[in-house]
């Protein structure tokens, strides 16, 4: 598309002879600098850029697109149209900001120009990557104008601390405030005295400008509340933000997302099968529940699949998906591409095959407690021949009620007291009616990458009160 976009325009370029062709001055577009102020004044370090294009025969199809430069300083964008030059701090006088103009391709692939009104030509910048002509040279231009940089400048202030107590995941009491504290200064005190500014999209802050005060929630609106201080000199500002937590619910849930996530290492090296994962992840206003993490791989096993930082252990080689999912609760939010995320992981050659766990026994005695008790032992027994990925797991649950001595057991070697074998994994716990009827009672076994479940009932006893 590039190569024939370029070889028509040419062609339809130099049909008009009598005008000139494209890479003449008379249809290259040209643009110019200005900055205001050109002289910046004592006590400041910036100045504001604009860019004007002049394009006195557009060509069809072509976008002209600008970029900044300076031999110093630095240039907030150098594509944009309308941007800050910085003087860099030990440079003061003249400073030669440049802006060079070429032609693009409009309709090449990765070409997003936005518009500008009151520009003629009409786009503001081209984000990269950029598609240049095949000669940008063909068609450039090149001006160029002074800004004067003071010998006295401005530095800018900084927040060492914006501090909220109590923090989150603290909440603040009813009826009660947070405290918060922001430490700030300004080297030079240029141009102005320092100002800090506290804001909240929700509640009250009882001094803004304060540098120690308090804050108090809105009593309409819960969760995780953002709180932020600007330092302002009156040329820059900088910008920090802290969290408070408030009791009761938000307006409306925020999902999570998930930021980031990596292994390392990967590829795995031979001779060994294992990486550390890590996921980066946010729930702003925790809410409806707290944040959630499930790791899974059909590839391999998880230490422990609900940490945002564990183990992932090789069962197959090869390329291997590597996938994480947060929730807090909402189903709703389970559907949010930033939900899940994968990542693959080379696994070595040499991984053995995982053999899954065995998940033998959950018996209870009695299985119908009687009238005047509210407890029964409950005996697993689970067992796996390879002991990997992941030494074994037994974990009991049930929808009600509660667990005591849930211990997993295993015998060094075989004697009357302890007549299992090494890889044979037990329990010997209790469960704990809080509530007369029927409830089934589970467990699970995993080595990390597979997963057995067993269930049975057991029936506590009517004379236990129903919880409130």
């Amino acid at each position: 598309m590039p190569v024939v976009r370029r070889i028509s325009s040419v062609f339809a370029c130099c049909a008009l002879l009598l005008v000139g062709c494209r890479g003449t001055s008379s249809n290259c577009p040209e643009a110019t600098v200005t900055a205001d102020p050109s002289e910046i004044p004592a006590g400041a370090s910036e100045t504001d850029l604009f860019v004007t294009v002049h394009i006195q025969n557009p060509a069809d199809g072509l976008v002209a697109v600008t970029e900044l430069s300076a031999l110093n300083g630095t240039i907030a964008d150098p594509l944009a149209r309308a941007t800050t030059y910085a003087c860099a701090h030990d440079v003061s006088g003249p400073v030669e900001v440049c802006v060079h103009t070429v032609y693009v391709d409009g309709d090449a692939e990765g070409s997003t120009p936005g518009e500008v009104p009151d520009v003629r030509a009409v786009h503001e910048y081209l984000r990269l990557p950029h598609v240049r002509i095949t000669d940008p040279l063909d068609c450039s231009h090149t001006n160029c104008t002074d800004v004067v940089c003071p010998e006295e400048k401005n530095v800018c202030p900084e927040v060492s601390s914006l501090t909220i107590d109590p923090m989150v995941p603290m909440v603040v009491p009813e009826g009660e405030t947070a405290s918060i504290t922001v430490v700030a200064h300004d080297p030079d005190d240029n141009p102005a005295a320092l100002v800090t500014t506290l804001t909240a999209l929700h509640g009250t802050i009882a001094d803004a400008n304060a540098s120690e005060t308090t804050y108090a929630c809105d009593r309409n609106v819960g969760g995780v509340i953002p709180i932020c201080v600007e330092a302002s000199d009156g040329a820059c500002t900088e910008r920090v933000c802290e969290q408070v937590r408030c009791p009761g619910e938000p307006l409306e849930n925020t999902c999570p997302i998930i930021e980031s996530m990596r292994a390392d290492p990967n590829p795995i090296p031979p001779r060994t099968d294992s990486s550390t994962v890590v996921v980066t992840a946010l729930d702003p206003d925790e809410f409806p529940e707290a944040l959630s993490i499930e790791w899974t791989s059909e590839g391999g096993g998880f230490e422990d699949r609900h940490e945002p930082e564990t183990t992932f252990r090789c069962t197959e080689a090869g390329p291997v998906d590597v996938c994480v999912e947060v929730s807090d609760g909402d189903p709703t939010c389970l559907e949010l591409p930033d939900a899940k995320r994968c990542m693959t992981i080379q696994c070595p050659g040499d991984v053995a095959v995982n053999l899954c766990p065995n998940l033998n026994v959950i018996s209870l005695n009695p299985s119908t407690i009687p009238t005047g008790s509210n407890w029964t032992t409950v005996q697993t027994r689970g067992w796996d021949t390879d002991l990997r990925p992941f030494p074994l797991v037994l974990t009991l649950n049930a929808l009600w009620g509660s667990f005591d001595d849930t211990e997993n057991m295993s015998c060094p070697e075989i004697t009357l007291d302890c007549p299992h074998s090494s890889n044979v994994v037990f329990q010997n716990a209790i469960y704990i009616c809080d509530r007369p009827g029927d409830v089934e009672l589970c467990v699970d076994a995993t080595d990390g990458a597979c997963t057995k479940t067993l269930c049975t009932d057991v029936r506590c006893p009517d004379d236990i009160p129903i919880p409130p």
